[in-house]
């Protein structure tokens, strides 16, 4: 109650904020550019230090450790130019933080049932859409929470179509079986309900921000070819699932992949990634409500 909470409260204000475009607007009017990097960099370190002081698990070495990244994102393009090279750089040391599991060792949480570990997710993925919308300044479409009525049947549509075949290779390469869950009515609706949720606001929101809006709006400009964008990107989206619980797991990557090819299309036929972002969560609650991970 006096490290969590306020230290979630925090990381809240500052991810649903960046999730605005009138706020990110307001942001890109502070100049220099500096002094952005600045304000996204004390924002960034904030929350790790309410609710590591409060819980008495501060770190000096991984508090410097969290420094360091921050800053590294933050200044990116203070520091270096907007090329697609640096694009690049900037996109691999976020995955690499993601994908090596960084932020459990930098937020040490003072009980094993607290993961506070996600104050750093949340922290990293609204540090990253700030630097590239508004820093590098990269056209990506709309970007927000709250999908359009066509992007909502478009997710929808894209949902219909993927989630027979997705459900059968799951099934034929042994990755889940059918079991759906067993509550009271009102209590899977309201699970269903905050499994959606979460996962239009951050997994899908984060996920369809870089393999979407960053990657595949990338090679449709470099090559003009939307079936080129949609297939690198959906190869990269799949391998980036291979670190799902024990490496290299080829069949949630392969998984993986074959629906990112539905959520590249929504992106394509309505220019946002939200969208995608309707199919992704979808996804998740059947995964969630109706599958089992053998």
């Amino acid at each position: 109650m006096t490290g969590v909470l306020p230290a979630f409260l925090v990381e809240a204000i500052f991810f649903v904020g960046a999730g605005f475009e009138q706020t990110r607007q307001v942001f890109a009017r502070i100049k220099p550019p500096a002094l952005q990097s600045l304000i996204l960099l004390a924002s960034a370190v904030i929350p790790n230090v309410i609710v590591t002081m409060a819980a008495g698990t501060f770190d000096s070495h991984a508090y410097a450790i969290l420094l360091a990244l921050c800053a590294v994102v933050s200044f990116w393009y203070v520091v270096l130019p907007r090329r697609i090279a640096y694009d690049v750089g900037l996109l691999v040391i976020l995955a690499a933080a993601m994908v090596l599991r960084v932020f459990p060792r930098l937020y040490v949480s003072p009980s094993a049932h607290l993961h506070i570990e996600v104050l750093g997710h949340l922290m990293w993925i609204r540090l990253a859409l700030v630097v590239l919308l508004v820093q590098r300044d990269l056209d990506m479409g709309p970007v927000s929470f709250w999908p359009t009525g066509a992007e909502w049947r478009e997710g929808l549509l894209q949902y219909a179509l993927a989630i027979v075949p997705i459900s059968l290779l799951a099934s034929g390469v042994h990755f889940a079986r059918f079991a759906p869950r067993h509550f009271p009515a009102w209590e899977w609706i309201a699970l269903a309900a905050g499994y959606f949720l979460g996962a239009l606001w951050v997994v899908a929101f984060s996920e369809e921000l870089f393999f979407r809006g960053v990657i595949l709006q990338a090679i449709l400009k470099w090559r003009r070819s939307a079936v080129l964008a949609v297939l690198v990107s959906t190869v990269v989206y799949g391998c980036a699932h291979l670190w799902y619980r024990d490496f290299p797991n080829w069949r949630f990557a392969l998984i993986a992949a074959v629906v990112g090819c539905f959520y590249g299309a929504a992106y394509l036929r309505r220019g946002s990634i939200r969208a995608p972002m309707v199919a992704h969560a979808l996804v998740v609650v059947t995964w969630r409500m109706l599958f089992v991970t053998n």
